[in-house]
Protein backbone atom coordinates (compact mmCIF):
# COMPACT_ATOMS: atom_id res chain seq x y z
CA UNK A 1 0.00 0.00 0.00
CA UNK A 2 1.59 3.66 -0.90
CA UNK A 3 1.94 6.27 1.22
CA UNK A 4 -0.93 8.67 2.46
CA UNK A 5 -1.01 12.25 3.87
CA UNK A 6 1.64 13.19 6.39
CA UNK A 7 2.97 15.92 4.38
CA UNK A 8 3.20 18.28 7.76
CA UNK A 9 5.10 15.71 9.66
CA UNK A 10 7.44 15.24 6.54
CA UNK A 11 8.54 18.30 6.45
CA UNK A 12 9.10 18.08 9.84
CA UNK A 13 11.32 15.13 10.18
CA UNK A 14 13.13 16.54 7.05
CA UNK A 15 13.72 19.92 8.98
CA UNK A 16 15.47 17.47 12.07
CA UNK A 17 17.49 15.68 9.17
CA UNK A 18 18.92 19.72 7.66
CA UNK A 19 18.98 20.65 11.53
CA UNK A 20 21.32 17.64 12.49
CA UNK A 21 23.62 18.38 10.27
CA UNK A 22 24.83 21.28 11.71
CA UNK A 23 25.10 19.84 14.75
CA UNK A 24 23.62 16.69 17.04
CA UNK A 25 19.88 16.66 17.69
CA UNK A 26 17.55 14.48 19.83
CA UNK A 27 14.10 13.95 18.73
CA UNK A 28 10.74 11.61 19.23
CA UNK A 29 8.10 10.60 17.33
CA UNK A 30 5.20 9.64 20.16
CA UNK A 31 1.88 8.15 19.03
CA UNK A 32 -0.22 5.16 20.21
CA UNK A 33 0.29 1.47 18.30
CA UNK A 34 -0.75 1.62 14.45
CA UNK A 35 -0.94 4.98 13.97
CA UNK A 36 1.74 4.69 11.16
CA UNK A 37 4.88 6.05 13.46
CA UNK A 38 7.04 3.68 12.17
CA UNK A 39 6.26 3.79 7.91
CA UNK A 40 6.36 7.67 8.63
CA UNK A 41 9.66 7.30 9.67
CA UNK A 42 10.63 4.82 6.46
CA UNK A 43 9.13 7.10 4.27
CA UNK A 44 10.73 10.13 4.85
CA UNK A 45 14.33 8.49 5.52
CA UNK A 46 13.87 6.53 2.36
CA UNK A 47 16.20 8.64 0.37
CA UNK A 48 19.15 9.83 3.23
CA UNK A 49 22.32 8.06 3.69
CA UNK A 50 23.40 6.59 6.95
CA UNK A 51 20.51 6.26 8.26
CA UNK A 52 20.57 3.00 10.71
CA UNK A 53 17.09 1.62 12.06
CA UNK A 54 16.63 -0.53 15.34
CA UNK A 55 13.84 -2.30 15.90
CA UNK A 56 14.68 -2.75 19.95
CA UNK A 57 14.35 -6.11 21.55
CA UNK A 58 13.85 -6.20 25.18
CA UNK A 59 17.10 -7.66 26.78
CA UNK A 60 20.54 -7.59 26.08
CA UNK A 61 21.07 -4.70 23.55
CA UNK A 62 23.53 -6.83 21.46
CA UNK A 63 19.77 -8.78 20.54
CA UNK A 64 18.82 -5.77 18.35
CA UNK A 65 22.27 -5.03 16.96
CA UNK A 66 22.47 -8.85 15.78
CA UNK A 67 19.40 -8.14 13.69
CA UNK A 68 21.38 -5.23 11.45
CA UNK A 69 24.86 -6.85 11.25
CA UNK A 70 25.11 -6.01 7.35
CA UNK A 71 24.15 -2.37 8.19
CA UNK A 72 26.74 -1.98 10.60
CA UNK A 73 29.18 -3.22 8.56
CA UNK A 74 28.08 -1.40 5.79
CA UNK A 75 28.07 1.94 8.02
CA UNK A 76 32.17 0.90 8.71
CA UNK A 77 31.58 -0.81 11.96
CA UNK A 78 35.03 -3.53 11.92
CA UNK A 79 32.68 -6.08 14.75
CA UNK A 80 28.85 -5.70 16.37
CA UNK A 81 29.02 -4.28 19.23
CA UNK A 82 28.17 -6.17 22.47
CA UNK A 83 26.38 -3.54 24.53
CA UNK A 84 25.21 -0.26 23.83
CA UNK A 85 28.17 1.41 25.45
CA UNK A 86 30.05 -0.37 22.78
CA UNK A 87 27.64 0.35 20.42
CA UNK A 88 28.37 4.41 21.31
CA UNK A 89 32.05 4.41 21.30
CA UNK A 90 31.85 3.17 17.91
CA UNK A 91 29.60 5.90 16.84
CA UNK A 92 31.29 8.53 18.34
CA UNK A 93 34.26 7.16 16.87
CA UNK A 94 32.50 7.28 13.42
CA UNK A 95 31.08 10.62 13.79
CA UNK A 96 34.37 12.05 15.40
CA UNK A 97 36.20 11.17 11.40
CA UNK A 98 33.15 14.01 10.52
CA UNK A 99 30.72 11.72 9.22
CA UNK A 100 27.38 12.20 9.89
CA UNK A 101 24.61 9.14 11.24
CA UNK A 102 20.82 9.31 11.89
CA UNK A 103 19.76 6.63 14.25
CA UNK A 104 16.35 5.66 14.66
CA UNK A 105 15.59 3.81 18.22
CA UNK A 106 11.75 2.22 17.41
CA UNK A 107 10.45 0.38 20.22
CA UNK A 108 12.56 2.52 21.86
CA UNK A 109 10.71 1.38 25.48
CA UNK A 110 12.23 -2.23 25.19
CA UNK A 111 15.58 -0.73 25.94
CA UNK A 112 15.05 0.13 29.45
CA UNK A 113 12.29 -2.60 30.87
CA UNK A 114 15.41 -4.25 32.87
CA UNK A 115 18.28 -1.78 32.59
CA UNK A 116 17.08 1.68 33.58
CA UNK A 117 20.93 2.94 34.78
CA UNK A 118 20.85 2.56 30.26
CA UNK A 119 19.13 5.89 30.48
CA UNK A 120 22.12 7.79 31.83
CA UNK A 121 24.71 6.58 29.19
CA UNK A 122 22.69 8.13 26.45
CA UNK A 123 22.43 11.18 28.71
CA UNK A 124 26.23 11.10 28.57
CA UNK A 125 26.28 10.89 24.85
CA UNK A 126 23.37 13.12 23.83
CA UNK A 127 25.55 15.75 25.84
CA UNK A 128 28.67 14.36 24.74
CA UNK A 129 27.79 14.50 20.87
CA UNK A 130 25.89 18.10 21.24
CA UNK A 131 28.96 19.31 23.26
CA UNK A 132 31.50 18.17 20.35
CA UNK A 133 28.46 19.31 17.48
CA UNK A 134 28.88 15.87 15.68
CA UNK A 135 26.26 15.06 12.99
CA UNK A 136 24.20 13.04 14.23
CA UNK A 137 20.34 12.89 14.52
CA UNK A 138 18.67 10.31 17.22
CA UNK A 139 15.16 9.45 17.20
CA UNK A 140 13.29 7.93 20.02
CA UNK A 141 9.90 5.97 18.85
CA UNK A 142 7.60 4.01 21.01
CA UNK A 143 3.86 3.08 21.34
CA UNK A 144 3.71 2.09 24.89
CA UNK A 145 3.04 5.75 25.57
CA UNK A 146 3.32 5.50 29.38
CA UNK A 147 6.98 4.20 29.23
CA UNK A 148 7.64 6.45 26.76
CA UNK A 149 6.37 9.48 29.07
CA UNK A 150 8.80 8.27 31.82
CA UNK A 151 12.37 8.28 30.10
CA UNK A 152 11.54 11.48 28.41
CA UNK A 153 9.42 13.69 30.12
CA UNK A 154 9.47 12.47 33.82
CA UNK A 155 11.95 15.17 35.90
CA UNK A 156 13.62 12.13 37.59
CA UNK A 157 14.13 10.92 34.13
CA UNK A 158 18.19 11.50 32.92
CA UNK A 159 16.77 12.42 29.89
CA UNK A 160 14.30 15.10 30.83
CA UNK A 161 14.61 18.16 29.33
CA UNK A 162 16.86 16.89 26.63
CA UNK A 163 14.46 16.73 23.41
CA UNK A 164 15.03 18.96 20.98
CA UNK A 165 11.84 18.08 19.46
CA UNK A 166 8.83 15.51 18.97
CA UNK A 167 6.10 14.67 16.67
CA UNK A 168 2.78 13.92 18.89
CA UNK A 169 1.30 11.65 15.78
CA UNK A 170 -2.02 12.15 15.50
CA UNK A 171 -4.13 8.60 13.65
CA UNK A 172 -5.05 9.52 9.86
CA UNK A 173 -8.38 11.53 9.22
CA UNK A 174 -11.24 10.02 7.04
CA UNK A 175 -10.63 11.92 4.25
CA UNK A 176 -7.28 10.63 3.97
CA UNK A 177 -8.44 7.33 4.37
CA UNK A 178 -11.04 7.71 1.91
CA UNK A 179 -8.11 7.77 -0.86
CA UNK A 180 -7.36 4.31 0.66
CA UNK A 181 -10.63 2.91 -0.10
CA UNK A 182 -11.04 4.91 -3.61
CA UNK A 183 -7.65 3.73 -4.94
CA UNK A 184 -8.80 -0.48 -3.89
CA UNK A 185 -11.76 -0.15 -5.46
CA UNK A 186 -14.42 0.90 -3.23
CA UNK A 187 -16.46 4.15 -4.46
CA UNK A 188 -19.60 3.75 -2.49
CA UNK A 189 -19.73 6.58 0.52
CA UNK A 190 -22.08 4.03 2.27
CA UNK A 191 -19.08 0.99 2.39
CA UNK A 192 -16.57 4.04 3.24
CA UNK A 193 -18.79 5.04 6.15
CA UNK A 194 -19.77 0.98 7.35
CA UNK A 195 -15.60 0.45 6.74
CA UNK A 196 -14.30 3.47 8.66
CA UNK A 197 -17.03 2.44 11.48
CA UNK A 198 -15.01 -0.61 12.33
CA UNK A 199 -11.94 0.02 11.92
CA UNK A 200 -11.70 3.58 12.31
CA UNK A 201 -8.15 5.65 11.76
CA UNK A 202 -5.24 2.72 11.78
CA UNK A 203 -3.96 2.75 8.49
CA UNK A 204 -2.27 -0.74 9.79
CA UNK A 205 -5.57 -2.08 9.57
CA UNK A 206 -6.77 -1.33 6.10
CA UNK A 207 -3.28 -2.54 4.68
CA UNK A 208 -4.40 -6.13 6.28
CA UNK A 209 -7.50 -5.54 4.91
CA UNK A 210 -6.14 -5.14 1.47
CA UNK A 211 -3.99 -7.74 2.10
CA UNK A 212 -6.76 -10.41 2.41
CA UNK A 213 -8.82 -9.38 0.13
CA UNK A 214 -11.62 -8.17 2.87
CA UNK A 215 -11.93 -4.37 1.81
CA UNK A 216 -14.22 -4.38 -0.75
CA UNK A 217 -16.19 -7.40 0.75
CA UNK A 218 -19.95 -7.58 2.41
CA UNK A 219 -19.92 -6.45 6.00
CA UNK A 220 -20.97 -9.77 7.27
CA UNK A 221 -17.75 -11.05 5.27
CA UNK A 222 -15.24 -8.95 6.68
CA UNK A 223 -16.98 -9.39 10.34
CA UNK A 224 -16.48 -12.89 10.31
CA UNK A 225 -12.81 -13.24 8.80
CA UNK A 226 -11.89 -9.89 10.24
CA UNK A 227 -13.23 -9.92 13.95
CA UNK A 228 -14.92 -13.00 14.42
CA UNK A 229 -14.33 -16.73 14.07
CA UNK A 230 -11.30 -18.62 14.45
CA UNK A 231 -8.97 -16.18 12.32
CA UNK A 232 -10.14 -12.89 13.32
CA UNK A 233 -7.37 -10.59 11.73
CA UNK A 234 -8.46 -8.17 14.39
CA UNK A 235 -9.41 -10.20 17.33
CA UNK A 236 -6.65 -9.38 19.40
CA UNK A 237 -5.59 -6.32 18.44
CA UNK A 238 -7.33 -3.97 21.43
CA UNK A 239 -5.17 -6.29 23.73
CA UNK A 240 -2.13 -5.82 21.92
CA UNK A 241 -2.57 -1.83 21.91
CA UNK A 242 -4.50 -1.07 25.31
CA UNK A 243 -3.04 -4.17 27.84
CA UNK A 244 0.77 -2.78 27.95
CA UNK A 245 -0.31 0.71 29.10
CA UNK A 246 -3.68 -0.60 31.31
CA UNK A 247 -1.58 -3.51 32.99
CA UNK A 248 -3.83 -4.37 36.52
CA UNK A 249 -6.29 -1.61 36.20
CA UNK A 250 -7.26 -2.87 32.33
CA UNK A 251 -10.84 -4.14 33.96
CA UNK A 252 -11.47 -1.02 35.33
CA UNK A 253 -10.89 0.73 31.88
CA UNK A 254 -12.58 -1.85 30.32
CA UNK A 255 -15.90 -0.53 32.23
CA UNK A 256 -15.13 2.74 31.61
CA UNK A 257 -14.78 2.53 27.97
CA UNK A 258 -17.54 0.01 27.42
CA UNK A 259 -19.83 2.33 29.21
CA UNK A 260 -19.09 5.10 27.17
CA UNK A 261 -19.29 2.94 23.72
CA UNK A 262 -23.00 1.95 24.62
CA UNK A 263 -23.68 5.91 24.31
CA UNK A 264 -23.39 6.61 27.92
CA UNK A 265 -21.63 9.99 28.24
CA UNK A 266 -22.55 11.16 31.57
CA UNK A 267 -19.94 11.04 34.37
CA UNK A 268 -22.11 9.81 36.96
CA UNK A 269 -23.71 7.48 34.79
CA UNK A 270 -20.47 6.56 33.06
CA UNK A 271 -18.93 5.56 36.82
CA UNK A 272 -22.61 3.57 38.26
CA UNK A 273 -22.27 1.38 34.51
CA UNK A 274 -18.03 0.59 35.40
CA UNK A 275 -19.19 0.09 39.29
CA UNK A 276 -17.04 2.25 39.92
CA UNK A 277 -17.63 5.09 42.66
CA UNK A 278 -18.24 8.63 41.09
CA UNK A 279 -15.64 10.34 42.92
CA UNK A 280 -12.81 7.85 41.92
CA UNK A 281 -13.76 8.24 38.43
CA UNK A 282 -11.84 11.24 38.53
CA UNK A 283 -8.33 9.63 39.02
CA UNK A 284 -8.99 7.46 35.90
CA UNK A 285 -10.51 9.87 32.91
CA UNK A 286 -7.25 12.26 32.89
CA UNK A 287 -5.27 8.72 31.79
CA UNK A 288 -7.72 8.10 29.10
CA UNK A 289 -7.94 11.81 28.18
CA UNK A 290 -4.41 12.77 28.22
CA UNK A 291 -2.00 9.94 28.52
CA UNK A 292 -3.50 7.68 25.23
CA UNK A 293 -5.78 10.36 24.19
CA UNK A 294 -8.88 7.87 23.36
CA UNK A 295 -11.40 9.75 25.08
CA UNK A 296 -12.16 13.80 25.20
CA UNK A 297 -14.01 16.06 27.20
CA UNK A 298 -16.84 17.82 25.41
CA UNK A 299 -18.39 21.14 26.74
CA UNK A 300 -21.70 22.11 25.15
CA UNK A 301 -20.69 24.83 22.94
CA UNK A 302 -23.23 27.39 24.61
CA UNK A 303 -21.29 26.99 27.73
CA UNK A 304 -18.34 28.95 29.44
CA UNK A 305 -15.07 26.38 29.26
CA UNK A 306 -15.38 26.23 33.15
CA UNK A 307 -18.95 24.72 33.01
CA UNK A 308 -19.67 20.83 34.69
CA UNK A 309 -21.89 20.14 32.20
CA UNK A 310 -19.68 18.04 30.51
CA UNK A 311 -19.74 14.67 28.81
CA UNK A 312 -17.17 12.05 27.57
CA UNK A 313 -16.45 10.50 24.04
CA UNK A 314 -14.47 8.11 22.71
CA UNK A 315 -12.59 9.59 20.15
CA UNK A 316 -11.59 6.62 17.43
CA UNK A 317 -14.34 4.38 15.86
CA UNK A 318 -12.13 1.39 16.36
CA UNK A 319 -12.13 1.35 19.89
CA UNK A 320 -16.01 2.46 19.87
CA UNK A 321 -17.10 -0.43 17.44
CA UNK A 322 -14.17 -3.11 19.98
CA UNK A 323 -16.14 -2.53 23.27
CA UNK A 324 -19.77 -1.66 21.68
CA UNK A 325 -19.29 -4.98 19.83
CA UNK A 326 -16.40 -7.24 20.44
CA UNK A 327 -15.89 -6.74 24.08
CA UNK A 328 -19.56 -6.76 25.02
CA UNK A 329 -19.86 -10.40 23.15
CA UNK A 330 -16.99 -11.83 24.66
CA UNK A 331 -18.80 -14.74 26.08
CA UNK A 332 -21.00 -15.51 23.53
CA UNK A 333 -17.66 -15.44 21.30
CA UNK A 334 -15.78 -17.85 23.40
CA UNK A 335 -18.56 -20.32 23.08
CA UNK A 336 -18.52 -19.96 19.40
CA UNK A 337 -21.63 -18.36 18.61
CA UNK A 338 -20.40 -16.47 15.75
CA UNK A 339 -23.34 -16.24 13.67
CA UNK A 340 -25.59 -14.76 16.42
CA UNK A 341 -22.99 -11.88 17.50
CA UNK A 342 -22.63 -10.98 13.30
CA UNK A 343 -26.72 -10.73 13.34
CA UNK A 344 -26.62 -8.46 16.33
CA UNK A 345 -23.74 -6.35 14.74
CA UNK A 346 -25.34 -5.98 11.84
CA UNK A 347 -28.51 -4.98 13.17
CA UNK A 348 -26.90 -2.31 15.66
CA UNK A 349 -24.32 -1.01 13.21
CA UNK A 350 -26.63 1.72 11.77
CA UNK A 351 -27.00 3.00 14.82
CA UNK A 352 -22.77 3.12 15.62
CA UNK A 353 -22.48 4.73 11.68
CA UNK A 354 -24.50 7.37 12.88
CA UNK A 355 -22.36 8.70 15.53
CA UNK A 356 -19.50 8.24 12.98
CA UNK A 357 -20.89 10.23 10.76
CA UNK A 358 -20.81 13.14 12.88
CA UNK A 359 -17.48 12.67 13.55
CA UNK A 360 -16.71 12.59 9.49
CA UNK A 361 -18.51 15.94 9.56
CA UNK A 362 -17.23 17.50 12.29
CA UNK A 363 -13.43 16.72 10.19
CA UNK A 364 -15.10 18.34 7.42
CA UNK A 365 -16.49 21.38 9.28
CA UNK A 366 -12.93 22.35 10.90
CA UNK A 367 -10.97 21.70 7.80
CA UNK A 368 -12.70 24.02 5.89
CA UNK A 369 -15.41 26.33 7.69
CA UNK A 370 -17.58 28.17 6.11
CA UNK A 371 -16.98 31.49 8.21
CA UNK A 372 -14.55 32.42 10.86
CA UNK A 373 -15.76 31.02 14.39
CA UNK A 374 -15.03 31.86 18.09
CA UNK A 375 -17.19 28.56 19.61
CA UNK A 376 -17.78 25.62 17.65
CA UNK A 377 -19.14 22.26 18.92
CA UNK A 378 -22.32 20.40 19.51
CA UNK A 379 -25.44 21.61 21.60
CA UNK A 380 -26.81 19.30 24.66
CA UNK A 381 -27.84 19.08 28.37
CA UNK A 382 -29.68 22.22 29.07
CA UNK A 383 -33.08 23.05 30.18
CA UNK A 384 -35.05 23.50 26.98
CA UNK A 385 -33.73 19.90 26.11
CA UNK A 386 -32.35 21.44 22.56
CA UNK A 387 -29.59 18.88 21.01
CA UNK A 388 -27.93 20.01 17.80
CA UNK A 389 -25.45 17.93 16.08
CA UNK A 390 -22.34 20.88 15.71
CA UNK A 391 -22.83 24.83 15.16
CA UNK A 392 -20.08 27.65 14.59
CA UNK A 393 -20.83 30.70 15.93
CA UNK A 394 -19.19 34.39 15.60
CA UNK A 395 -19.60 37.06 17.99
CA UNK A 396 -18.41 39.97 16.06
CA UNK A 397 -20.69 38.88 12.84
CA UNK A 398 -23.40 37.84 15.27
CA UNK A 399 -24.04 34.71 13.18
CA UNK A 400 -24.84 31.24 13.94
CA UNK A 401 -24.06 28.39 11.73
CA UNK A 402 -25.94 25.10 12.91
CA UNK A 403 -25.74 21.86 11.26
CA UNK A 404 -27.93 18.33 11.90
CA UNK A 405 -26.35 14.76 10.61
CA UNK A 406 -28.81 12.39 9.56
CA UNK A 407 -27.44 8.97 8.23
CA UNK A 408 -30.16 8.55 5.92
CA UNK A 409 -32.15 10.20 3.80
CA UNK A 410 -34.85 13.01 5.05
CA UNK A 411 -36.45 16.30 3.94
CA UNK A 412 -34.37 19.07 4.13
CA UNK A 413 -36.41 21.92 4.12
CA UNK A 414 -38.26 20.44 7.25
CA UNK A 415 -35.19 19.36 9.35
CA UNK A 416 -34.11 22.64 8.49
CA UNK A 417 -36.69 24.35 9.82
CA UNK A 418 -36.67 22.38 13.04
CA UNK A 419 -32.65 23.22 13.17
CA UNK A 420 -33.16 26.85 13.12
CA UNK A 421 -36.03 27.12 15.34
CA UNK A 422 -33.93 25.16 18.02
CA UNK A 423 -30.93 27.30 17.48
CA UNK A 424 -33.22 30.36 17.62
CA UNK A 425 -34.14 29.47 21.40
CA UNK A 426 -30.74 29.14 22.65
CA UNK A 427 -28.83 30.86 25.46
CA UNK A 428 -25.17 31.26 24.41
CA UNK A 429 -23.33 32.04 27.84
CA UNK A 430 -19.95 31.01 25.76
CA UNK A 431 -19.88 34.13 23.85
CA UNK A 432 -22.00 37.42 23.75
CA UNK A 433 -24.83 37.00 20.45
CA UNK A 434 -27.72 39.16 20.36
CA UNK A 435 -30.79 37.97 17.73
CA UNK A 436 -28.22 36.61 15.34
CA UNK A 437 -28.28 35.83 11.93
CA UNK A 438 -29.19 31.80 11.68
CA UNK A 439 -28.05 29.56 8.80
CA UNK A 440 -27.68 25.53 8.46
CA UNK A 441 -27.19 22.87 6.75
CA UNK A 442 -28.48 19.21 6.85
CA UNK A 443 -26.02 16.52 5.72
CA UNK A 444 -26.47 13.43 4.77
CA UNK A 445 -23.76 10.70 3.53
CA UNK A 446 -24.43 12.21 0.43
CA UNK A 447 -22.64 15.24 1.24
CA UNK A 448 -19.58 13.05 2.61
CA UNK A 449 -17.47 14.58 -0.22
CA UNK A 450 -19.75 17.36 -1.78
CA UNK A 451 -20.99 20.84 -0.61
CA UNK A 452 -24.53 21.02 0.88
CA UNK A 453 -26.90 23.47 -0.07
CA UNK A 454 -27.12 26.40 2.36
CA UNK A 455 -30.42 27.77 3.37
CA UNK A 456 -30.17 31.40 5.11
CA UNK A 457 -32.95 31.61 7.60
CA UNK A 458 -32.86 35.23 9.19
Amino acid sequence: MRFYGRKKELAIIDSWFKAAGKGALFTAIVGRRRTGKTRLWLEASKKMNNCLYLFCLPGPFKKTLDQVEPQLYALGFTSVPQDLTQFFKAVSLFLSKRGSLTIFFDEVQNLFLEEKGELALFQHYLDEFKRKQYRCLIVFCGSVRTLLHKILFEEHSPLYGRLDQEIRLQPLGFYVLRNIFVDHGVHDPKQHLSIFSMFGTNPRFYEILIQFDLLNAKTEHILEKGWLGLTGLFSDELNKMLLPELKKLSHVYTGILSAMAEGIQDATEIANQAGINTTSLGNYLPFLIDTLDLVYKEIPVTERPTSKNSRYVIKDPFILFWYRYIEKNKTLLEMGQYRKVVRQIVEDLPNLEGKVLEMIFREKILADPPMEFDAAGPVFKNRERIEIDFLLAAEKENRVHAYEIKRGEVDRRAELSKLINKVARLNFKSIHLHEPQITGEVLTIEDMYSIAIKLPFL
